[in-house]
């Protein structure tokens, strides 16, 4: 039987890769199987995030980006439509960038997941995502963070009390994210 990896950055599929990164963006897709520790720790800040990561985070996998543009481009005329829309789009982008951030300048930390849950309160295409909550301590004070928006339980390799890799920015703890990235 093959075994199909998914690159976290792109999610470009590959059957049973002999290599460490991507051939479609140049991110790291090594240690995606579950294996019960964190895998390669990440390289030091600043760290190059591959551009079709940044943009499906800011743009073509985000929600409220997307509405955002939808109300604000082609509604221009209307007066009510584009002031909404701008408001969702800073929004969706400023979620978009408390995750790229920390990806990209934050401190790395070793963490261990604590919880998965299926969130039902929202449906995209049909789906509820998945959302992963994870620990991590810094100087003995306790942080707790979460990624979501993940649509496939088969895709999502990490389970709770596995270890992971967690890079957190120093003057906000709470701005966190998962390294590499859950597809």
């Amino acid at each position: 039987m093959q075994n199909i990896t998914k690159c976290p950055w792109c999610r470009t599929e590959f059957i049973d890769p002999s290599f460490s990164n991507c051939t479609n963006c140049g991110g790291t897709i090594e240690h995606q199987k579950s294996s019960g520790d964190a895998g390669p720790k990440p390289a030091p800040a600043p760290r190059e995030l591959p551009k079709k990561f940044v943009k499906r985070i800011k743009y073509t996998g985000n929600v409220m980006t997307i509405i955002g543009m939808v109300f604000t481009i082609p509604l221009f005329p209307t007066v009510i439509f584009p002031i909404i829309g701008i408001f969702l789009w800073k929004k969706g982008i400023k979620e978009a960038n408390d995750e790229l951030i920390p990806l990209q300048h934050g401190t790395v930390v070793a963490g261990e997941v604590s919880e998965i849950i299926h969130d039902t309160s929202k449906r995209i295409n049909n789906q509820s995502p998945y959302i992963v909550y994870f620990l991590f301590t810094i100087g003995g004070n306790k942080y707790s963070g979460s990624v979501g928006n993940i649509f496939t339980r088969r895709e999502l390799l990490k389970q709770p009390g596995e270890k992971v890799w967690v890079v957190y920015m120093p003057e906000n703890p709470e701005l966190s994210s998962l390294w590499p990235p859950l597809v």
